[in-house]
């Protein structure tokens, strides 16, 4: 029995490519398990439909991408883009799922009044929340302040994490980002003042 026996179609793909790429040819073991199962035109045929089929889907979520950004609905871009390796399912599946992803990621992207206000109190409120856990921390293992400054990963984590869910975006829009900066900033601020005084 092989070592390739018990692998299936995509992870004999997925070996193949990777030793063409890394060695610049197939190990013998590898090619037996190829000729055994589908015979090595067969198997070379399988990756060049795979590609094919990829390179479709690509150029198709272009398409998808430009009919999105230039106001098209999704039936106006399904009558638009037509595909010679897709069936009609595939393209509807693949039209919903992509106008549903781009539509997430530019309200993600959104930075409107709303959204200054709950970063602003999600700000106050992560960096209270995490100094009193950085506080809460040193005091019960003394150790650790020597590694206070270490310790605002992750402050800079948790506070991301809170001011998240407070506003419901993600760190890619520049308020969240902006903001967990800003909270990190104060916890920094807290805890001087807190040892100074």
């Amino acid at each position: 029995m092989s070592f390739y026996s018990k692998f299936s179609e995509k992870d004999l793909i997925e070996s193949y490519k990777n030793q063409l790429d890394y060695q610049g040819k197939a190990s013998q073991e590898l090619l037996d398990e190829i000729s055994k199962r589908y015979g090595i035109n067969d198997f070379e045929l399988i990756i060049e439909n795979q590609k094919k089929l990829q390179n479709e889907r690509n150029r198709l979520i272009r398409e998808i991408h430009q009919h999105y950004m230039n106001k098209s609905s999704q039936q106006e871009c399904l009558a638009l883009i037509s595909s010679y390796l897709l069936s009609e399912k595939d393209l509807e599946e693949l039209v919903n799922i992509k106008y549903t992803h781009i539509h997430q990621n530019i309200e993600n992207l959104k930075v409107d009044s709303i959204i200054i206000l709950k970063s602003f109190y999600a700000v106050l409120i992560s960096s209270v929340i995490t100094f009193v856990l950085l506080t809460t921390a040193i005091y019960t293992m003394e150790f650790l302040i020597a590694f206070h400054f270490f310790l605002l990963i992750p402050i800079y984590i948790i506070n991301y994490w809170i001011i998240r869910m407070i506003v419901k975006k993600t760190r890619e829009n520049i308020a969240v980002f902006i903001a967990t900066f800003l909270a990190t900033l104060l916890d920094v601020f807290y805890f001087l003042f807190f040892i100074f005084n």
